[in-house]
């Protein structure tokens, strides 16, 4: 079997003939390595967006000060800005970091929900067929159906600053709960716009939510299960697989049912221990063998040494017998954080480690017909 074929197998709950590794394109860089491993039937997720959005009623202006960029959104209602640092080193994969968001003050509430309400979109499936043309039978392209990848409730926090803003987000909640629900309502018109376009995608796979694990389940319960519910059933129903980002780590036990009644087809960046605290075989237990469980290796495992790596993926392996609806990946690290000789040598060796585990315990007997 080619990758492709492999990994659609597994998605289809057909026979695959052994379990897929399949990183994220972006955390094994092209070169040498990659194609070594590409040759011994590793292949990768090609993450792209078919849809693009515009604010027509919207004007930006761009300034540099003191080596950060601020964007100003001037709307009729109002104008709120961001700012953001570059050269942030390899592992914001060349792009800035926000260090300030768009709401700072309550006044700042009425141009965000203008911007989403005026927020336009568009599909342009040359993008999908573009990577699928670009990667061959060596990967499989995921589209993108909600562009901030979280749910609505989720998505109002990176107007607060996307990665310093978590404790204003909080506490505007409290401090002017009509004006944050407005933005959640406005939130969620803007993304139901969008996902109406993503049930169409030419892609088998759709992008849908990120449980990062920083609220509570019963926040979950109240703000996001509905949406869940609501639209993986919708996109199902129209032929796409709907794939929750699972990144939450120390408390994925307190949220293992819930991602059960979210209904979505695909769990991935699954932590297992040492780093998460939810085993795989317990994660099956909760989701069933309809859910591909889509393994995120977590870096910790190799300082442990190649040989340790190894025995962990053979009793990862082992844990999800016979392990037909499992994916083995990266979807944090791999290789996009090696920043040095020592890191790139201990990651490596353990890549390699993991790749001969599964080519000797991944394999599944032919099928006969």
């Amino acid at each position: 079997m080619d990758f492709r074929s492999r990994i659609l197998a597994v998605l289809r709950h057909e026979e695959p003939d052994q379990v897929p590794f399949a990183p994220y394109d972006n955390l094994m860089p092209r070169g040498d390595f990659s194609r070594q491993l590409r040759n011994r039937g590793m292949g990768l997720c090609v993450r792209r967006s078919t849809i693009w959005s515009e604010m027509p009623n919207v004007t930006l202006e761009l300034r540099c000060e003191g080596g950060e960029t601020v964007t100003t959104y001037h709307t009729p209602v109002g104008s709120v800005s961001t700012r953001t640092r570059g050269h942030t080193g390899r592992i914001s994969d060349g792009m800035s970091v926000e260090v300030k968001g768009m709401i700072e003050r309550v006044e700042d509430f009425g141009p965000v929900i203008f911007m989403l309400d005026d927020t336009v979109f568009h599909r342009d499936d040359s993008v999908y067929w573009d990577a699928v043309r670009d990667v061959g039978v060596d990967g499989i392209v995921r589209d993108t159906a909600l562009d901030m990848e979280s749910t609505p409730y989720g998505a109002t926090r990176r107007y607060f600053g996307d990665y310093f803003g978590l404790e204003r987000w909080v506490f505007e909640q409290h401090d002017h709960p009509n004006e944050f629900v407005a933005l959640l309502e406005a939130q969620i018109r803007r993304d139901e716009r969008r996902l109406e376009l993503a049930g169409d995608s030419p892609a088998d796979l759709l992008a849908f939510g990120w449980l990062e694990g920083l609220w509570s389940p019963a926040l979950f319960r109240e703000y996001e299960l509905p949406f869940y519910r609501k639209w993986v059933s919708h996109l199902q129903a129209r032929g796409r697989q709907c794939v929750l980002h699972c990144d939450a780590t120390k408390n994925l036990p307190e949220f293992a049912g819930l991602i059960a009644e979210t209904g979505v087809a695909v769990v991935e960046a699954f932590t297992p221990p040492p780093v998460g605290t939810l085993s795989l075989s317990d994660a099956r237990v909760a989701w069933g063998d309809d859910v591909v469980i889509w393994v995120n290796v977590p870096e910790t495992v190799f300082w442990m040494g190649a040989d340790q790596t190894k025995a962990y993926i053979i009793d990862l392996l082992k844990s999800d017998s016979p392990g037909r609806s499992l994916v083995i990946g990266f979807t944090e690290m791999g290789l996009w954080g090696a920043t040095d000789d020592e890191t790139e040598r201990t990651f490596k060796a353990g890549i390699h480690a993991m790749m001969e585990a599964i080519e000797e315990c991944g394999h599944f007997p032919v099928a006969s017909h």
